[in-house]
């Protein structure tokens, strides 16, 4: 009778112990599920906020083009342009509110190439970078003439 009951506590153990280890198996690949969702869930709101930012400088005042008071959509004055480089310089910190960490410039690709830098900062503890590209019409109001160009916005991020 004593041995009988031994080897019943032995089996009950033997299942509780296997019982056990598949709730923590179980819980590993949970966890392991959850950390890639939160990844991904990282990486699309950062994706978001490079897009934020590209809408940002896409309607800031400094750069847009506008007619008789009339604001062309996708459009950036060259001028404009050259001009807020070195306003955004000076202002860097109101423009870091705007953009955070990120470097964002305009290259004119027809009808010849030109390349301007608007807004640059960077930190050394940040790793992905996120690039949007955005076509943009640019427009030289001294020639009244339309061109093509490429609004490359890069975001940093941890």
């Amino acid at each position: 009778m004593n041995r009988k009951s031994q080897i019943q506590i032995g089996e009950t153990i033997a299942v509780l112990f296997v019982f056990f280890i598949l709730i923590v198996v179980g819980l590993i690949f949970y966890a392991r599920v959850i950390k890639g969702n939160i990844e991904i869930e990282g990486e699309e709101s950062s994706q978001l906020r490079s897009v934020g930012i590209a809408q940002r400088v896409m309607f800031l005042p400094e750069v847009q083009c506008s007619e008789d008071n009339n604001i062309i959509d996708n459009c950036i004055d060259t001028l404009k342009l050259e001009s807020a480089q070195s306003l955004m310089r000076e202002n860097e910190v109101y423009y870091y509110d705007l953009f955070e960490f990120g470097n964002i410039s305009v290259a004119q690709i027809y009808p010849n190439e030109v390349k301007w830098s608007l807004y640059l900062r960077k930190a050394d503890n940040l790793r992905n970078k996120i690039v949007t590209n955005v076509p943009v019409s640019l427009y030289n109001p001294v020639t009244r003439r339309h061109g093509f160009g490429v609004l490359t916005i890069e975001t940093f991020s941890k």
